[in-house]
């Protein structure tokens, strides 16, 4: 009996001795705390290949984390893909270029209303190889060859050769724009698979794959063509005589500029880490972070 009563006195003593001597918890464990908390409830960001860039300087002056541990944790899938996986609920926010008309009108249907918020801007450019005596087009000579009109690099005043014009894949992010911006209500011709490329990257491989003959042409997004994706040999053209340029989008002068966008559904709650996300996104802060990365922030 008495040792059971030693036994119990012990233990008091040391639960009393506990709850007058706390466990501390360092500043630097609480802030690792804060920042492990912080990045499980970062929300689920997608968007466009063209956009990522951004997207990695955004997490990373948000989180706090290294810019190339924010590269490493981001990934998209893509333009289309992108604004489904937000109406379907996969995701909660997007940095994004415009859809496709087929995604377009699955939004217009859904009952799922998004906020759209344009952020940035950017342009669609055209690729031609170093050698290429062409140097700039007009917008009509885009539309003609695009639609067949024009089909040798002699009419443009350059060699007497085919010109071997390639397309992105319909609904890819690049393809929406051209078709939006370049050949309006202009039928662009039908090109065989070879010449409609899959990824931003292919294309670009494909163009650069050309430099013996110089007599292919293709388009991306000046973000991606000249600073993520930039390839030796490979020139953008002038249309219009105005050079693609962070100037030049950014004043409006060049004729094929497209809007990015912030995007979250408009249920998003008020309270919720996406609102916040998307605020900042949209404070000086996040502008800075836009340009810090390379982008022409909307104006």
């Amino acid at each position: 009996m008495k040792s059971i009563k030693l036994f119990l006195l012990v233990l008091i003593t040391i639960m009393l001795f506990s709850c007058s001597n706390p466990v501390k918890v360092s500043e630097t464990e609480s802030e690792s705390l804060k920042t492990t908390e912080a990045v499980l409830n970062y929300p689920k960001v997608d968007g466009s290949t063209a956009n990522m860039p951004m997207m990695a300087q955004i997490r990373s002056s948000y989180l706090g984390e290294s810019l190339a541990e924010a590269e490493n944790n981001t990934e998209v899938s893509t333009t289309d893909y992108a604004w489904r996986n937000l109406i379907d609920g996969k995701v909660d926010l997007l940095l994004v270029y415009e859809p496709s008309s087929e995604t377009k009108e699955l939004i217009d249907k859904s009952p799922v209303k998004l906020k759209v918020t344009p952020i940035g801007t950017d342009a669609l450019v055209f690729i031609v190889n170093g050698q290429n005596k062409v140097k700039n087009l007009t917008k009509k000579q885009i539309q003609e060859i695009y639609s067949g009109k024009i089909t040798n690099w002699k009419e443009l005043g350059g060699e007497d050769q085919n010109i071997e014009a390639y397309q992105r894949v319909l609904n890819s992010g690049s393809q929406t724009l051209f078709l939006n911006l370049v050949m309006k209500d202009e039928k662009a011709v039908d090109a065989p698979k070879k010449y409609r490329i899959e990824g931003m990257d292919g294309l670009i491989e494909t163009l650069a794959s050309y430099n013996n003959s110089g007599n292919a042409i293709g388009y991306s997004v000046f973000y991606y063509a000249k600073k993520m994706y930039s390839v030796p040999g490979l020139e953008l053209l002038s249309v219009d005589g105005i050079m693609p340029s962070d100037e030049t989008i950014g004043s409006g002068e060049y004729p094929y500029l497209n809007q990015y966008y912030l995007v979250i559904r408009e249920d998003t709650k008020e309270d919720s880490e996406t609102m916040k996300l998307y605020n900042y996104i949209l404070s000086d802060k996040g502008k800075e972070d836009i340009k810090k990365a390379g982008y022409v922030p909307v104006k």
